[in-house]
């Protein structure tokens, strides 16, 4: 178990969030780890003693996505977090990342205010599903390296999909679906992250919305943290 890494970050953010007096969220707010029948049931048995509660998920098959890194070999399986449709939002939070202060306020960012899809018909394709009439995707801009200004600017178009805010829709599960199914419709160097920059493009019927910056930080840094950031992705361990 001192091994993988993603499990200890996981249990580490299960203290975070659920008991820490520093960081922990509302105790209303459920902490749901989503994991494939790869997950041991051991390990599923002691997040849960953590707190968390378990959603047992099929992985989903990558078809002709192919990222060239192991680690990445199950990451279009988050896609099925949108069919968790009995919750209105939910906030994905990778587990490479660190929480030093309270996040329950993303919820009531403004970004998460339920959209319109626009309807643009250059942006309506024969090839993919039905998108659906609202939507809610919010999160922020890669920073893509260390050196970048606190606060990051908000011109940036791709999105970083290790922290993100959204409502659950099945409708636009198989609209993402649908995309897995075109060959060469989005670069597949990073799968999912670049499934959601296609689906969410800024020019695009269902753009993402940009968070307060200061929920998440991705390649963070001690200024990161001196600003007031409240989460760090990067890898601790």
């Amino acid at each position: 178990d001192e091994d993988d890494g993603y499990y200890l970050g996981t249990r580490v953010m299960a203290y975070q969030l659920l008991h820490s007096n520093s960081a922990g969220t509302n105790n209303s707010v459920p902490f749901l780890v989503l994991c494939t029948c790869d997950v041991s049931k051991r390990k599923r048995d002691r997040l849960k003693a953590d707190g968390a509660t378990i959603v047992l998920v099929e992985r989903l098959d990558p078809g002709w996505i192919a990222s060239g890194q192991e680690r990445w070999r199950d990451v279009m399986t988050k896609l099925r977090l949108f069919q968790l449709i009995e919750y209105s939002k939910i906030c994905f939070i990778d587990a490479d990342v660190l929480i030093t202060a309270p996040l329950d306020g993303v919820f009531f960012d403004e970004a998460t205010l339920t959209q319109a899809t626009l309807p643009s018909p250059a942006n309506i394709k024969e090839d993919e599903g039905p998108l659906p009439r609202t939507y809610m995707f919010a999160t922020h801009a890669d920073y893509w390296g260390y050196d970048h200004p606190y606060p990051p600017t908000t011109d940036l178009d791709y999105l970083n999909c290790g922290f993100f805010v959204f409502t659950p829709s099945l409708v636009l599960f198989d609209y993402y679906l649908s995309l897995i199914k075109v060959p060469g419709r989005f670069d597949p160097q990073f799968p999912e992250q670049n499934l959601l920059n296609y689906a969410h493009r800024r020019d695009g019927n269902m753009p993402w919305k940009v968070l307060w910056y200061g929920w998440n930080v991705n390649w963070p840094t001690e200024k990161d943290w001196r600003g007031g950031a409240r989460s760090f992705h990067a890898k601790y361990w």
